[in-house]
C-alpha cells in the first residue's frame, strides 16, 4: 500500500509513483485519516493477478429494503436520490479513470486496450423495477467511454445480448471484436447504494482492475465532479479540450431528472408503441424537473422526432415540439452530440440537406463511437445517392453494435438503396435466421424483391412482414405495387380502394408509388403535388427509391426534386 502525503489518498497499486490526483510523489504505508474514496486497483502490474473475480452481493441484513426509487418523498428520499447520482458519478469518472490510468500507464505495447464492450450489470436489488438503474449505469459508462476516440465501444445494442452468471468472456469478446470486458452488479438498498465493477482483459483472462462503492454520504456530488475532473486532467490521451470538457460535465446537479432521463431511455430502447410514448412521458417529467437539462431536451427532442416518423402522432406538432426541445439542448449545451443527432434528424425532415449533414458530422466528432449516428449520417448519404460513402458509414456502425438488428437493417436498407439487391437479400437472410420474428428484415428484403422482378418472392416476404405483425399502410402500398408486377391487378387495386377510404394516416408520397405502379401517372402526380404541401416525410426517399423510377422521365418529377433541394 501507498499513500500520498500531500492529500492522504491510499494506492493499492505499488506500480504508481505519483499521485494522480496532485502529483506529489507517494511513499509506503497507509495514510491514517484516509478520505473515504473508492481506488482503481490495476492488478495487471503483479504476476499473481486472480482471473476474472466474482462479484458478490452486499449482505441485505445491513440495509432496509425498499421497493423502488418511486416511493421516495420528503427530504430522505431527496438525500437517497442525492446519494445515487453522486455514486452514479463516482462510479463512471474513477472507472474512465481507471481505464486511463492503465493505458497511461502501460503506454504503448501489447498492454493497451484500445477496445471494450460493457455488459449490462446486473441488477442485484431482487426488485425487476430497478433494472433501469442497473441497465442505465451501464449506458452511461459506454456513453462516456465512447467519447475517447482512442478507444472502439461496443454499443448497448450489442453488449446488452449478454446477461446472466457464467458467461464466456473470452468468446464474447472475440464475438464483439474487443478486448476488454467491463462486468458489474448493482444493489440498492434502502438509502444506500452499492455497486461493484470490475475489468477484464479477455485475451488472457486476467483482471485488469475491480472498484466498489458503498456509500451513505448525503451529497456526494461536489465529490463526483473533484474525481470526474481528475480523471479527466489525468487522461492524457491527446483528448482535445471540448473532449476534456464534455468528459467532466456533470449533466445535472438535480437526482431525480437524472432518473427520469435513465427511466426514459430504459423504455424507449424496448421499443413499441406503447414504450415510446412512456419514454416520451419520462422525458417531459424530466426536463420539469430540471429545465436546464440539456441531455433531457435532447432526449425528448428525439422521442417527439421518432413518434412523428412512424406516424403514430401528427407529424406537424410533434415536429414542432422536437424542434423546439432540439433548440433549447442546443442553448444549454452546443457541444452534445444527442443534440446534434437529433437536429440532423429535424433538418431532413425539414429538407434542410447541408444542414443535416453538418450536424451528424459534428455529432460523429463529439463521439466516433456512437453507431446510431453512424446509422443516421448512412440514411441521409443514401438519400443524396451517396452510395460508397454510405455503406462505409453503415459497415462502421455494425463494426462498433454487430449484433444489432436494427444495425444489419440498415446496411441492407443501404444495399438495396445502392441498387446492390443480391448484397441486400443476404443480409437479409442473415438477419432472419438470426430472428425470424423480425418483420422489418421481410418488409425490406421484399423492396429488393420487386426491384430484382422476382414478385413473387416479393409478395411472400411482404405477407410475412403482415403476419408478424406490421399492420402500416407502407407494407400495403408495397405489396400491392408487388402485385401488379405478378399480374394480379385486382388484388393491387382493391388495395387502393381500401387506403383511399380508411381512416388511418395514408402518406401521399407513399401511395403515388401505387397510381404509378397501376399505369395511372396523372393520380401520382396529383398526390405527389399533396404530398409536397403537406410536407410529407415520405418526399425525403424521392431520389434514391426504385419505386419512383416509373416516374422519373416525366419533367413534373425533376421539378419536384428541385423544390425539395434533391436535384
Amino acid at each position: 500500500m501507498k499513500h500520498c502525503p500531500e492529500c492522504n489518498r491510499n494506492y493499492a497499486d505499488p506500480t504508481l509513483s505519483f499521485c494522480l490526483q496532485d502529483g506529489a510523489p507517494l511513499i509506503y504505508g497507509s495514510a491514517v485519516d484516509e478520505p473515504e474514496t473508492a481506488v482503481f486497483h490495476d492488478t495487471n502490474a503483479s504476476e499473481e493477478a486472480p482471473t476474472r473475480a466474482q462479484i458478490h452481493t452486499t449482505n441485505g441484513a445491513e440495509f432496509e429494503r425498499r421497493t423502488g426509487p418511486d416511493e421516495v418523498s420528503g427530504n430522505k428520499g431527496r438525500r437517497s436520490q442525492m446519494q445515487l447520482l453522486a455514486v452514479v458519478g463516482l462510479f463512471v469518472a474513477v472507472t474512465v479513470g481507471g481505464f486511463a490510468a492503465y493505458w497511461y500507464f502501460n503506454p504503448g505495447g501489447t498492454g493497451q486496450i484500445n477496445s471494450v464492450a460493457v455488459l449490462p450489470f446486473e441488477n442485484g436489488s431482487g426488485d425487476p423495477n430497478l433494472d433501469y438503474l442497473s441497465d442505465g449505469l451501464s449506458e452511461t459508462l459506454i456513453d462516456k467511454l465512447s467519447e475517447l476516440p482512442q478507444l472502439k465501444v461496443i454499443a448497448r445494442n450489442s453488449s446488452f445480448k449478454y446477461r446472466g452468471a457464467d458467461l464466456d468472456l473470452k468468446d464474447i469478446a472475440n464475438k464483439l471484436g474487443v478486448r476488454a470486458i467491463v462486468t458489474g452488479k448493482v444493489v440498492r438498498l434502502g438509502d444506500n447504494l452499492n455497486v461493484r465493477v470490475e475489468m477484464i482483459d479477455a485475451a488472457d483472462n486476467r483482471q485488469l482492475g475491480s472498484e466498489q462503492y458503498n456509500r451513505k454520504a448525503s451529497d456526494l456530488i461536489s465529490v463526483k465532479q473533484e474525481i470526474a475532473q481528475t480523471a479527466s486532467n489525468k487522461l492524457r490521451l491527446k483528448l482535445s479540450g471540448s473532449q476534456e470538457q464534455q468528459l467532466s460535465k456533470p449533466g445535472t446537479a438535480d437526482p431525480m431528472a437524472y432518473e427520469l432521463v435513465l427511466k426514459g431511455k430504459f423504455y424507449d430502447n424496448r421499443g413499441g408503441t406503447e414504450n415510446r410514448k412512456r419514454a416520451n412521458e419520462y422525458f417531459q417529467q424530466a426536463v420539469a424537473e430540471d429545465p436546464s437539462y440539456a441531455l433531457a431536451y435532447a432526449e425528448l427532442a428525439d422521442s417527439y422526432s421518432g413518434m412523428a416518423a412512424s406516424s403514430e402522432v401528427d407529424q406537424k406538432e410533434y415536429l414542432s415540439k422536437a424542434e423546439n426541445a432540439a433548440r433549447r439542448a442546443m442553448e444549454l449545451d452546443e457541444n452534445l452530440p444527442d443534440t446534434h443527432k437529433a437536429l440532423g434528424f429535424l433538418a431532413i425532415h425539414a429538407w434542410k440537406w447541408t444542414s443535416a449533414e453538418q450536424h451528424f458530422k459534428r455529432a460523429l466528432e463529439l463521439n466516433p463511437n456512437w453507431p446510431d449516428v453512424h446509422r443516421s449520417y448512412a440514411a441521409f448519404l443514401s438519400r443524396m445517392c451517396r452510395h460508397d460513402e454510405a455503406i462505409a458509414e453503415a459497415t462502421r456502425a455494425k463494426e462498433l453494435d454487430p449484433l444489432s438488428l436494427e444495425t444489419n437493417r440498415g446496411l441492407g436498407y443501404r444495399l438495396y438503396q445502392a441498387r446492390r439487391y443480391d448484397e441486400a437479400i443476404d443480409v437479409f437472410k442473415k438477419i432472419i435466421e438470426t430472428d425470424p420474428n423480425y418483420d422489418a428484415a421481410f418488409g425490406i428484403m421484399a423492396y429488393a424483391y420487386t426491384a430484382k422482378g422476382q414478385f413473387k418472392e416479393a409478395i411472400n416476404a411482404y405477407q410475412e412482414a403482415i403476419r408478424l405483425g406490421d399492420k402500416s399502410t407502407s407494407v400495403q402500398i408495397y405489396l400491392g405495387e408487388a402485385y401488379v408486377g405478378n399480374g394480379e391487378r385486382e388484388k393491387a387495386q382493391a388495395i387502393l380502394k381500401q387506403l383511399q377510404t380508411t381512416k388511418e394516416y395514408v402518406s401521399p408520397g407513399e401511395i403515388a408509388i401505387l397510381y404509378a405502379a397501376l399505369g395511372d401517372k396523372e393520380g401520382a402526380f396529383a398526390s405527389l403535388n399533396k404530398a409536397y404541401q403537406e410536407h410529407d416525410l415520405q418526399l425525403q426517399f424521392l431520389k434514391v427509391d426504385p419505386s419512383y423510377d416509373r416516374l422519373r422521365d416525366d419533367p413534373r418529377f425533376g421539378e419536384l426534386l428541385k423544390k425539395i433541394g434533391l436535384a
